[in-house]
């Protein structure tokens, strides 16, 4: 539980940053305004407004994990060197919906850590990372480690969401058949 209670101290301490004393509690979000904290988060990774990752300003499609769905998978395929083609960012869309977590930064739930200020998620080992770029940064590391080559391949390809969720649900990685799900679902 401590965990829960650092993160929400950290997002505190990002909206007075950024925004004075915290609004009123959203019940709906345990407790923090989403709103509130997305801006602030926004600010915070590029005060400056100049474009590059995480800097939108916008609140729209942010998912369970605090991204935004499209940006983040974007961002994925782009730090792994993959088209960004729009099979490939509904793949990764989809991959993010049926995780369906709301790990900090993570939404691809990745066990990888060594970054500063991660906390454990769950008891599985899902992490929350403490920034947009570290939660980037250990998935793209993590799905390079050499066990998810299938999909690195069904991703190269960049042609068709569902060779991508194939490949997801024939590799070591948790989601099973969980995209294939989602996007059939679409």
């Amino acid at each position: 539980m401590s965990g829960i209670a650092d993160v929400q101290a950290r997002i505190q301490d990002i909206v007075s940053r950024f925004e004075g004393p915290p609004k009123a509690a959203d019940s709906s979000t345990g407790g923090a305004s989403t709103t509130d904290f997305a801006s602030a988060l926004a600010k915070a990774q590029d005060p400056s407004g100049a474009s590059g990752i995480g800097t939108s300003t916008s609140t729209s499609g942010l998912n369970r994990a605090g991204v935004n769905s499209v940006q983040w998978a974007n961002d994925f395929l782009n730090a792994l060197g993959m088209p960004t083609t729009p099979s490939n960012v509904q793949a990764i869309t989809a991959w993010q919906q049926a995780e369906g977590t709301k790990a900090a930064f993570n939404p691809l739930a990745t066990t990888q850590g060594g970054y500063a200020g991660e906390t454990q998620f769950n008891s599985v080992g899902v992490k929350n990372f403490a920034s947009y770029q570290d939660g980037l940064a250990a998935n793209v590391k993590v799905i390079t480690n050499g066990r998810y080559g299938n999909i690195l391949a069904a991703l190269q390809q960049g042609t068709n969401a569902m060779d991508v969720a194939k490949a997801i649900a024939a590799s070591p990685w948790g989601t099973g058949t969980g995209v294939e799900r989602v996007l059939s679902s679409q």
